[in-house]
């Protein structure tokens, strides 16, 4: 996704049975998608208040973070 300020990352965080995918913009967290429902089936979930402001972003352009929520599960998939 270069050139759009995202970027997806997998992660196998500890509290998760499956990977996950981290989505940053520009350098910031933003959403991170899970399949803890079962395989295809996607959830998002926005940083808590508990997240240092300086390490999170909030406002994101919308296209660019439809696309980064697409990449983010043709990558769980494994595509």
């Amino acid at each position: 996704m270069t050139g759009t300020g995202f970027e997806v990352l997998l992660a196998s965080p500890p509290d998760y049975k499956s990977l996950v995918a981290e989505i940053y913009f520009e350098g910031k967290f933003v959403a991170l998608v899970n399949q803890e429902r079962g395989p295809g089936l996607f959830d998002v979930e926005t940083p808590g208040v508990e997240l240092v402001k300086s390490k999170i972003s909030r406002k994101v352009d919308l296209r660019g973070f439809i696309t980064a929520i697409e990449s983010a599960c043709d990558r769980l998939r494994g595509k």
